[in-house]
């Protein structure tokens, strides 16, 4: 993946909490106005509380979009995720101080059985992230909730930007593509947009009249073929050739 790449998703979520917090600034100037109608237990208080779970969520499933692998992207979660806090404060706000509601609704969730299964088992942790979220926003708890998704959001993007717990380089497939062209200066962008998909890392090397290359390092689930493939089919006309060239092992 490219450092730009990065620094764009970086510069939109920062974008978002900037535009998120102005709304809290006039929410909060609205309910110090009308008060009676933002008091606990009133409809006012219950649309700030599930809408202010939904804005803190949001991001996440959109950083989830940006960074899965299509091989395990799950669409039902990304739905969960920006639902479940939703319901996760209408619940809290429902049940707050009265025992009888709590055990009435742990004997509801007993009877019914929710059955699904992750296709991979870091997505968990987007659940739990959506249910800690939604039962601050249902104790009017925002300013943890903020921080938890910051926090979380923070390390993901670290872990997705430096491959942490991938695979060690040595073990890796790694090696050159060599992109031939009639005029190749002009084809770099076209060929950085396809290598963004197919590859964790490349650099472009050499530059030549009639030739680019490329030191990569594939996805775990991309392959060669596939990466010569999209540049031959995706790119300009230009193109005449491409090839991928493994690098030899080390011994």
């Amino acid at each position: 993946m490219s450092e730009r790449r990065a620094f764009g998703l970086v510069i939109r979520l920062v974008g978002y909490y900037v535009a998120l917090a102005a709304v809290a600034w006039l929410v909060g100037q609205s309910i110090a106005q009308w008060g009676p109608y933002f008091a606990e237990r009133t409809p006012g208080a219950a649309a700030v509380a599930m809408l202010g779970g939904l804005a803190l969520m949001c991001p996440v499933a959109w950083l989830y979009m940006r960074t899965k692998p299509k091989v395990r992207y799950d669409a039902s979660l990304v739905q969960t995720v920006i639902v479940l806090p939703i319901v996760i404060a209408g619940v809290v706000l429902i049940i707050r101080d009265s025992v009888a509601l709590a055990f009435s609704l742990a004997g509801i969730v007993a009877a019914v059985r929710f059955r699904n299964t992750l296709r991979d088992t870091k997505d968990a942790v987007y659940i739990f992230l959506a249910i800690a979220v939604g039962l601050a926003a249902g104790v009017q708890a925002f300013a943890v909730a903020f921080v938890v998704t910051v926090i979380y959001l923070a390390v993901v993007l670290v872990l997705w930007r430096f491959d942490v717990g991938a695979e060690p380089l040595a073990e890796s497939f790694r090696g050159r593509l060599i992109v031939e062209a009639a005029w190749a200066p002009g084809l770099e962008p076209a060929v950085t947009s396809i290598l963004e998909r197919y590859t964790r890392r490349w650099k472009l090397l050499r530059t030549e009249p009639t030739a680019l290359t490329f030191a990569v390092q594939l996805r775990r689930e991309a392959s060669a073929e596939g990466l010569v493939a999209a540049v031959r089919e995706e790119s300009t006309k230009q193109v005449t050739g491409a090839r991928f060239e493994p690098n030899a092992p080390s011994p």
